[in-house]
């Protein structure tokens, strides 16, 4: 009976601790999106007008990849809350999004040849990672999933 109790009370913990990190994941990405918004329009209005330096846009492409990251883990904790699994594909689109942004924001001159090898086969990694648990998925288009907690 003791241990009911303490699995209901840390089942009870899991979910107001999911159900916060939803609340703050969502509040920082209307927060992220504002900013976004903020940015484009200061981009655009600062002479001469409508038109975006390299620099600007790359600063774009980078909140902008930060808030996509933001929903597609957001999408996961709901995952989570609701269905007690993570799924392995989302993560690893998570995971694909924040080396692309991490590519398209960086200067490669500015890197070592072997940081730019290691970030190569990170890519390729996840590449893989992805099509095998693509591959993986069964005749119901459900793909594996890992157990959560409780």
């Amino acid at each position: 009976m003791a241990r009911s109790v303490v699995q209901r009370m840390a089942k009870n913990a899991e979910r107001l601790i999911v159900y916060l990190l939803i609340i703050m994941m969502a509040t920082v990405l209307i927060l992220s999106t504002v900013e976004l918004g903020r940015k484009i329009i200061i981009a655009m209005i600062k002479p001469p007008w409508f038109v975006l330096d390299l620099g600007d846009l790359l600063d774009l492409f980078g909140v902008f990849m930060l808030v996509l990251i933001g929903i597609e883990l957001l999408d996961t904790i709901k995952v989570y809350f609701n269905e007690r699994v993570v799924h392995v594909e989302v993560v690893l689109l998570v995971a694909m999004i924040a080396v692309a942004r991490k590519i398209i924001v960086m200067e490669p001159e500015e890197y070592d040849p072997m940081t730019l090898v290691g970030i190569a086969l990170m890519v390729v990694t996840l590449a893989v990672g992805y099509y095998l648990i693509k591959r993986a998925t069964d005749k119901h288009g459900k793909t594996e999933k890992v157990e959560g907690p409780g």
